[in-house]
C-alpha cells in the first residue's frame, strides 16, 4: 500500500539512480536473523513513516540548511520544491487569507511552507493526500479538541506528526497520530507492552494528546513554546530559555543549541499548515473528496489471545479490517490473560455473536503462562515439551530479546505432542561458575545464581534483585560499560527474604563454583569438553605444527591456549599447556567427577546459611 502511494505521489522518486539502487540493495540484502545474533539484541528501530513525510523531510533539508550547511541547491524547478529566495506570497495574498485559531507570525519558514504547500508539485501532493486522509479522524479529533477547549486547528499537529496514520513510526521510536515517544506516552497512559502499544489507538492517544496540550499550554502560556516543546520536549525548551534567559521561541530559534532544527521548522510548519487548512480554496484545495472515517465501529468482547483472524471471520470481513480497527494490537491477537474488547465493523456484531461460539474450539486451545525474570522461550519449550517454533508462531515473536520476565505468553493446552528432535538440547553439567579470588560474608544475605539471557543489562539484573550495580560488578568481575553475553552465570548476594519465585534461578546443586583462573577451574572446564589439562615439555625440533598434530590441535590453538604469537618458535625444556582429547568414558568419568563436586557443595550449604554467612569461598 504504501509504496504504490509513493509512486503516485511522487512519481520522481519511482526512479532511484543506479549507484543509489546498488547501495540500497546491499543494504537490503543483511540476513536480520544472523544480525541479532551478533548484535544480541533488535537490529534496530525500523521506521516506518509516510511516504508524505519523508518528502517534507526533503524539502526542509533543502529549503531551512542548518547552521553551517552551505546553500548549493539549483534554481527551483518543478521537480526541486521551493528553495531560498524564490518569490514568496505577496502581502496582498497574506491578507486575504482567513487566520487559523493559534498565533500566527509571518516568519520567513511559514512563507516557504504556504508556498510549498501553494506552488510546489510535491508539496501539493503532500497536502492533498493529507487533506483526504484527514476526513478518517476529523470527526474523532474535533469532538476531543471542543470538549478540552482547545484550539480546534491542533488537528494539524497531527497531520504534520504522523501524517494521519496511526500505525506511523518516526526514526526515534515515536509512534501513532500523535508520535508520543514511549516514556512520555507512560505519562499520559498508554499502555505499551509486548502484546499493546495504546500510543496507536486512535482514541486513547488522542485523549493523552489532548491532556499533554493542555498541560503544555499551561507551563508556557504560549502555543508557539507549548508546540515546541510538544516537539522537542519540554525539558528542552526549560534549558534553551534558561541558558539564553528569554521565553520567545522565535529568539530561541536564532541562537547556537537553542532549540533543535527540526523545532525551529516545527512550530511555522504547523502555522503554515492550519493557515492552509483554513483557506483551502485560496490555495486550490477545493475539492472536497476526503476519505470517511473508519473510526466507526462496533464493540465486541472477546478472551484473552483471540486472534483478530477469527474474530473477522465471525464477521465476514478481511483480517486486514480487524486489524485497521484494532491498531494498537501489535501481534495479531488480543493480550493474553484478560478480556478484550475489540473494535468490529458497525453493522457486523449479530453475525460475530452467531458466529464466534461456533469457530472457536478452532482456535481456543491455549493457556497462559507468565514469564520468569531471565526465562527464555528455549526454558519454556524444555518445561512443556513443546517446540520453540510452535511457541513463537503463536505468540507473534520474531525477535525473543522483546520477550521480558512479567510478559504473559500463550503455550500450547496439550503438551508432551514434540518429539525430542523438537526438543532444546539440555546440558545437565553443573554450570561451572569462575569468581573472583576473595571472599564475600553477609550475615543478612543469601547467595544465589542466575543464568543471563540475551538483552539483560547489569542495569536490569541489579534492579530486579535489589543490589546495586557496582556490587554486582565486584562479585563477579564485571566491566559495567561492556554488555553482557547470554548463558553467563552470575553470583548474587541478596536480601534474606528476597522473594525470587518471579526469576528463574540456578539452583546451588546445579553451580559448581570455582576460582576463576585457578587450576581447578582450568581442569574442570576442559572436563566438560572432554578434553584434559596437561603440560607438555618442548624437545629439539618441536613446532607449533609438530606438537599440534601430537595432540590433535592446531598452530593456532597453541598460540591461543599459550597467549604466543603464531609464529612462536619452541625452545627444547620449554613448558607449554596443552589439551588431550581423551577417551569417551575418560570424559563420562571426568563429567561425573564435577556432578559429584557440585552435589557435595549444595549438601554443605545449608550448613554455611545456618552459620550466618552468604559467602564465596576460595577453591
Amino acid at each position: 500500500m504504501r509504496r504504490s502511494a509513493l509512486a503516485w505521489i511522487f512519481p520522481i522518486l519511482a526512479a532511484a539512480p543506479p549507484a543509489r539502487a546498488q547501495l540500497q540493495g546491499k543494504i537490503d540484502d543483511t540476513d536480520p536473523d544472523g544480525r541479532r545474533s551478533i548484535r544480541g539484541g533488535p537490529v534496530e528501530v525500523q521506521p516506518n513513516e509516510s511516504p508524505e513525510l519523508n518528502e517534507m523531510r526533503r524539502f526542509e533539508e533543502r529549503a531551512f540548511p542548518r547552521p553551517g550547511v552551505p546553500v548549493t541547491m539549483p534554481p527551483r524547478s518543478d521537480s526541486e520544491g521551493a528553495a531560498p529566495g524564490e518569490p514568496l506570497p505577496d502581502q496582498a495574498f497574506l491578507r486575504s487569507l482567513k487566520p487559523p485559531d493559534l498565533p500566527v507570525r509571518w516568519d520567513i519558514r511559514v512563507l516557504r511552507y504556504l508556498q510549498f504547500y501553494k506552488s510546489d508539485p510535491k508539496g501539493r501532493a503532500i497536502m492533498t493526500s493529507w487533506l483526504r486522509k484527514q476526513g478518517r479522524w476529523r470527526a474523532l479529533m474535533d469532538d476531543a479538541l471542543r470538549r478540552h477547549d482547545l484550539p480546534r486547528d491542533l488537528i494539524f499537529v497531527s497531520m504534520i506528526e504522523s501524517g494521519y496514520e496511526p500505525t506511523d513510526l518516526s526514526r526515534v521510536g515515536a509512534s501513532g497520530l500523535w508520535q508520543f515517544m514511549d516514556a512520555g506516552g507512560r505519562i499520559y497512559g498508554l499502555e505499551h507492552n509486548y502484546w499493546v502499544d495504546e500510543r496507536r489507538h486512535p482514541e486513547r492517544s488522542t485523549e493523552a494528546a489532548m491532556i499533554y496540550l493542555g498541560d503544555l499550554q499551561v507551563r508556557f502560556g504560549h502555543w508557539h513554546m507549548a508546540l515546541a516543546a510538544f516537539n522537542a520536549g519540554y525539558g528542552a525548551v526549560l534549558r534553551a530559555m534558561q541558558k539564553y534567559n528569554t521565553n520567545d521561541y522565535w529568539e530561541l530559534c536564532k541562537h547556537e543549541s537553542g532549540l533543535p532544527w527540526e523545532t525551529c521548522n516545527y512550530v511555522s510548519k504547523a502555522i503554515a499548515t492550519a493557515i492552509v487548512g483554513e483557506n483551502r480554496a485560496a490555495f486550490g484545495y477545493d475539492d472536497p473528496s476526503h476519505d470517511e472515517p473508519v473510526w466507526s465501529y462496533d464493540r465486541a468482547r472477546v478472551p484473552g489471545g483471540t486472534p483478530l483472524g477469527a474474530v473477522a471471520h465471525a464477521c465476514g470481513q478481511p483480517d486486514a479490517v480487524l486489524a485497521a480497527l484494532n491498531p494498537e494490537l501489535r501481534r495479531g491477537r488480543v493480550p493474553p490473560g484478560r478480556e478484550w474488547e475489540l473494535r468490529i465493523p458497525r453493522g457486523t456484531l449479530d453475525k460475530f455473536a452467531q458466529s464466534f461460539a461456533a469457530t472457536r474450539k478452532e482456535w481456543d486451545h491455549y493457556d497462559t503462562r507468565l514469564l520468569k525474570f531471565g526465562e527464555r522461550l528455549e526454558d519454556v519449550a524444555r518445561s512443556l515439551r513443546v517446540s520453540v517454533k510452535e511457541l513463537k508462531r503463536i505468540n507473534g515473536v520474531t525477535d525473543s530479546t522483546e520477550l521480558r520476565g512479567g510478559t504473559e505468553i500463550l503455550v500450547p493446552r496439550e503438551k508432551g505432542k514434540s518429539s525430542e528432535a523438537d526438543l532444546p538440547p539440555e546440558d545437565d553439567l553443573p554450570a561451572l561458575v569462575a569468581v573472583p579470588e576473595r571472599t564475600f560474608s553477609y550475615p543478612d544475605r543469601k547467595r544465589v545464581f542466575y543464568r543471563t539471557r540475551d538483552g539483560d543489562t547489569p542495569e536490569s539484573i541489579a534492579e530486579f534483585f535489589g543490589v546495586t550495580k557496582r556490587d554486582l560488578a565486584t562479585w563477579n568481575h564485571l566491566d559495567l560499560e561492556t554488555n553482557l553475553a547470554s548463558k553467563m552465570v552470575l553470583q548474587l548476594f541478596v536480601a534474606r527474604d528476597a522473594d525470587l519465585s518471579g526469576a528463574l534461578m540456578v539452583p546451588e546443586e546445579k553451580v559448581k563454583v570455582v576460582t576463576v583462573g585457578s587450576d581447578e577451574f582450568l581442569a574442570l572446564s576442559e572436563a566438560k569438553r572432554g578434553r584434559k589439562r596437561s603440560t607438555y615439555v618442548c624437545r629439539t625440533g618441536d613446532t607449533l605444527l609438530k606438537v599440534g598434530r601430537r595432540f590433535g590441535l592446531t598452530p593456532g590453538d597453541l598460540a591461543r591456549i599459550n597467549q604466543f604469537s603464531y609464529a612462536s618458535e619452541l625452545r627444547p625444556g620449554q613448558q607449554i599447556v596443552v589439551y588431550v582429547p581423551v577417551t569417551p568414558q575418560a570424559k563420562k568419568e571426568a563429567q561425573g567427577r564435577l556432578r559429584q563436586a557440585a552435589r557435595l557443595a549444595a549438601k554443605f550449604a545449608p550448613a554455611r546459611k545456618r552459620a550466618g554467612s552468604a559467602s564465596s569461598h576460595r577453591r
